[in-house]
């Protein structure tokens, strides 16, 4: 694809115009009005066309595990699932909610975690990298704490 020439400086413009009657230059800003707008809406509904938003969310820019594991693992794995679960209702329950937290204790085991998406995602787009977070950070398996950070979301339990 052969690249735009530039649109004309606001001088050129001027000095075009002092060339030209008024009712041509008028003609000339609007067109060149319409070209820029043109190309801005081009190329925001190209980046929607690739899913360079959509897929976001999916590319993981880091990941941590606790060096250390829990002691009670019933307790921890009951715990660990309950906190998911009500995070995810919280995200679920209101359209512009892009925050949560949670805790869940049996006993002596307390689990805490949060979750944040940015604020332009969806619900269905926070969902998704919510699920998407949660079974990568599964991954951590009885490590007693894990982070996980996308490019539009992250999770985090101790």
């Amino acid at each position: 694809m052969e690249p735009l020439p530039p649109l004309l400086s606001v001088a050129k413009l001027y000095r075009e115009a002092r060339k030209l009657n008024f009712c041509t230059f008028n003609k000339m800003l609007k067109l060149e009005l319409l070209v820029l707008i043109t190309l801005i809406w081009w190329s925001s509904d190209n980046i929607h066309a690739y899913g360079a938003v959509e897929n976001m969310q999916t590319n993981l820019l880091s990941k941590g595990c606790s060096a250390y594991n829990a002691s009670n693992l019933g307790s921890f794995f009951a715990n660990i699932n309950e906190t998911f679960a009500g995070l995810r209702a919280q995200i679920s329950s209101d359209k512009n909610k892009h925050f949560a937290i949670e805790d869940k204790a049996r006993g002596e085991v307390i689990t805490y975690a949060m979750f944040q998406c940015r604020n332009y995602l969806s619900k269905t787009e926070c969902l998704s990298c919510f699920d998407t977070a949660t079974s990568e950070i599964h991954n951590c398996s009885a490590a007693n704490g894990a982070r996980i950070t996308y490019d539009s979301c992250f999770l985090r339990f101790l």
